[in-house]
């Protein structure tokens, strides 16, 4: 083969191959641009942060068990369904069909995500009706409420950990929902707290408080 083809083969290949490590390195810089804008929702990490409550309840140095719940607030939900629509690229119609369901209950009902951790996970039965726990939300006024359900998340564990990072494999998640009127703001004859959300049992008391 003569010289000059290999010299002009050879300078084909090369820029061939550089073309292709900068098409690429275009498609990787894309790609991750679009997973770092998914991923980095501050304004959900915020609200989240502002309506959830944590309280570990300890014997001496052993735990025995610990709460955590976020108040699924009308605020919260908005935060929820934008996070929601952008993680998996939704249009209006199917937003409504994802997330839709989570605002109708909330409007329905006063509902917290309640993540419980325990030592001994068949304790952790908070959705079953021979449970040993007791949950109640206390208005200001002190009148309390039981929940009209408590079950298990519809959340996918990998959906748990993105959209309520605290939960994670040692928890169980579940959700919660107390009458509406639980909710309302209401004058009490001295200073408290909005509502109290109030776990007891045989391990102890854990109290989560929202101004």
């Amino acid at each position: 083969m003569p010289e000059g083809r290999v010299r002009l083969g050879a300078g084909l290949l090369a820029a061939a191959i550089v073309s292709g490590v900068v098409l690429c390195a275009g498609c990787g810089t894309r790609a991750m641009t679009l997973y770092e804008q998914v991923q980095r929702s501050k304004k959900y990490a915020r609200t989240t942060e502002a309506f959830t409550r944590t309280r570990e309840v300890h014997d001496g140095l052993d735990t025995r068990f610990i709460l955590s719940s976020t108040w699924l607030s009308p605020e919260w939900i908005r935060a929820f369904s934008e996070e929601y629509a952008n993680i998996y690229y939704l249009d209006g119609e199917r937003r409504e069909e994802r997330v839709g369901v989570w605002e109708r209950e909330s409007e329905r009902y006063e509902r917290f995500f309640v993540a419980l951790f325990t030592p001994d996970t068949r304790t952790n039965d908070l959705d079953k009706k021979k449970t040993l726990w007791t949950l109640h939300l206390v208005r200001a006024d002190e009148v309390d409420f039981e929940p009209v359900y408590v079950r298990k998340t519809s959340l996918r564990p990998e959906e748990v950990s993105k959209f309520f990072p605290y939960s994670d494999t040692f928890y169980r998640a579940y959700e919660v929902a107390f009458p509406k009127e639980a909710g309302e703001k209401v004058e009490p004859s001295i200073a408290a707290p909005r509502f109290k959300l109030v776990l007891s049992g045989v391990q102890g008391r854990a109290v989560l408080v929202w101004d």
